[in-house]
């Protein structure tokens, strides 16, 4: 239910709220509607300002068969204001007990006028035909059946079981109703409504067996998983994908297969995935060879090691991810915000280019201090027992480096793009409060700073469906941390090294052993020089790496300033907002990882403290050449 810029007079009429706002052709219909329900003058009312001369009748308002995905509403109510006005009330306080997040579309609260009433029936995923003595008499509630028909809305028929309240008699209210429109109680079961709170939920159990369901749904697990993931409930086409296109063809390029992908990109992927792996291993037997060019030292095998590893672990945590429950639930059913797709469709283009470009520098970089290393006479002279070893280590590097950043960068833009589906899934709960910030959005109607309506029900819907994107938030958050737990755990071990190198100091050490293969082969200085700015846990990568959670508290300090900016005509559903949105902090917190402005404190030290260890290291040795 949107909230609209509106609310009760003080004065009625003909007994019922006229809402403000309302202009003066509003004003007659809103009284016409409420004299037809009530059974009167049925055949002299005036729609919107109708004259006698006027070509347009109220029939001829057509409804629109508009997607599921796209409804606005799951609930239109339909009732004769006269007897049923305080049963559908509470309909649809017990509906949303049991349907949390459920929207309704209901006169007294939307636009009265025939148009409003034609785009609520034809926005609804279900219209709810209330069911008391004298509806099919009522000309609107006729109008409102037959729009459902022409959309192909789903029918949920309810019918009063209390005399008091207009309890109807079946026959006679079929025999009433148009011949064109008693097809409709033959074709659907009518549950009856009790006030008995015992049975009254057995009413609202079979409402709610009979909703209408996402086509989507009844497609199998793999027909959807071979889909591109997309926006919202089943947005078609690339403006509704996730990814945007250029980020899609970089992963193919480096084997990261995102939902949707081709068979062919499938292999390739398991390819890089057995390359990663089998690399990693080629890695460690250079552990046993410290001869010639190839051999510096063994802290860069044995980070050259953990990082393969560490990122086939990543690689394999964020593709399971992408595929899972939570995903995909968090994409079909909490996110409705096209202007944060757009945005985000050019931020990952911004992104891919340049991760492209970090991808070929170090790629690049890396071949330089490797490959002549490896392809040195030393190793490929004809006889040396070494030549197979050169061969394989040269190949195998000229393929993996590549193929290493770009998966580890892939896999850091789909943390980035995560994150940002996130945030746009807590900007849709904000759509609740107002119909306005549906269409404007949370950043330009905070700084608008004009005052907008937001009821109890309002804030009660906006919180379910922020509570639920936030445990979706979490749980995703939680499947992430494993590998940032590895991370962080090396960060510490790494500690006790980077202590003891920052004790050595920065001046020169001419009696470091590895002084000799520096000074023999210039390919090792680039290799170091290249250690400095790529190393996993030292370098770029690093950094990246270990800051990329803390990018929540942007989006946590914005969110809160945004919502602070917001005026609303109720400052006690203000301050209950702001209440709510406190208890559920947006920082990144798993475990022993707290990414929040105060963890930064402990975990940031602990950075420059190993980096500082490394670039101490790294000046010892040209210092000493």
């Amino acid at each position: 239910m949107k909230g609209r810029d509106i609310a009760p007079e003080d004065e009625d009429i003909a007994g019922a709220a006229l809402p403000v706002g309302l202009k003066e052709e509003e004003e007659l219909v809103f009284e016409a509607r409420f004299l037809d329900k009530s059974g009167e003058n049925d055949e002299n009312i005036v729609v919107e300002n109708e004259s006698p001369e006027s070509p347009e009748k109220p029939e001829e308002v057509r409804a629109e068969n508009v997607p599921y995905e796209k409804c606005r509403w799951d609930f239109f109510l339909s009732h004769k204001q006269s007897n049923a006005q305080d049963a559908v009330q509470n309909l649809r306080l017990a509906l949303s007990e049991h349907f949390l997040g459920a929207s309704f579309w209901l006169d007294i609260e939307q636009d009265p006028t025939v148009r409003g009433m034609c785009y609520g029936v034809s926005h609804s995923r279900n219209v709810l035909i209330f069911l008391t003595e004298g509806i099919t008499d009522s000309k609107f509630c006729r109008m409102e059946m037959r729009w459902a028909l022409e959309a192909n809305r789903n029918l949920i028929l309810v019918k009063e079981t209390d005399d008091r309240h207009g309890k109807p008699n079946m026959e006679t209210l079929i025999e009433r109703c148009p011949d064109d429109l008693k097809h409709i109680f033959s074709e659907n079961v009518i549950i009856p409504w009790f006030r008995d709170p015992e049975f009254r939920a057995v009413s609202v159990e079979k409402i709610l067996q009979r909703i209408a369901v996402d086509p989507r749904r009844t497609e199998s697990t793999g027909r959807r998983s071979a889909k591109p993931l997309v926006y919202g409930k089943g947005g078609e086409g690339e403006d509704a994908e996730v990814f945007d296109r250029s980020f899609v063809i970089y992963s193919v390029m480096f084997g990261v297969v995102l939902p949707g992908a081709g068979s062919n990109t499938r292999r390739w992927a398991a390819a890089v995935r057995i390359i990663i792996f089998t690399c990693g291993v080629l890695c460690t037997t250079r552990l046993f060879t410290p001869e010639g060019p190839g051999f510096l030292d063994y802290a860069t095998i044995i980070q050259a090691v953990t990082a393969h590893f560490m990122v086939f672990f990543q690689l394999h945590v964020m593709l399971d991810l992408l595929r899972s429950v939570e995903v995909q639930d968090l994409l079909e059913n909490h996110i409705d915000c096209p202007k944060e797709g757009k945005k985000l469709k050019f931020k990952t283009k911004v992104l891919t280019a340049i991760v492209l470009l970090l991808t070929a520098v170090l790629s690049c970089w890396g071949w330089v201090g490797y490959l002549p290393g490896f392809w040195h006479p030393y190793y490929m002279a004809s006889g040396n027992i070494f030549i197979a070893y050169g061969i394989a280590h040269g190949l195998a590097f000229l393929l993996i480096l590549p193929i290493f950043f770009g998966s580890y960068f892939a896999i850091l833009t789909i943390m980035f793009t995560l994150q940002e589906l996130c945030n746009m899934a807590f900007l849709t709960a904000y759509n609740e409060l107002n119909l306005v910030l549906e269409e404007e959005g949370l950043e330009a109607v905070a700084l608008k700073g004009e005052g907008i309506n937001v009821s109890e029900m309002d804030l009660y819907c906006f919180q379910v469906k922020y509570a639920k994107s936030w445990d979706l938030y979490k749980k995703i958050q939680r499947r992430t941390a494993l590998p940032l737990f590895i991370f962080w755990a090396i960060q510490l071990l790494l500690l006790i090294w980077s202590v003891w190198s920052l004790a050595q100091g920065f001046g020169p050490n001419v009696s470091d052993w590895r002084l000799p293969q520096l000074k023999t082969y210039w390919t090792l200085v680039v290799r170091l020089s290249w250690w400095l700015g790529a190393s996993p846990w030292f370098g770029v990568a690093c950094w990246i790496t270990a800051l990329t959670p803390w990018c929540a508290v942007y989006y946590s300090w914005k969110m809160n300033q945004l919502s602070k900016r917001l005026i609303f005509k109720n400052p006690i559903n203000r301050r209950e907002l702001l209440t709510f949105l406190a208890k559920l902090p947006l920082e990144f917190r798993s475990g022993f990882i707290q990414a929040t402005p105060r963890g930064l404190l402990l975990f940031l030290p602990m950075l420059v403290l190993n980096t500082l260890g490394f670039v101490a290291e790294a000046t010892r040795l040209f210092a000493s050449l």
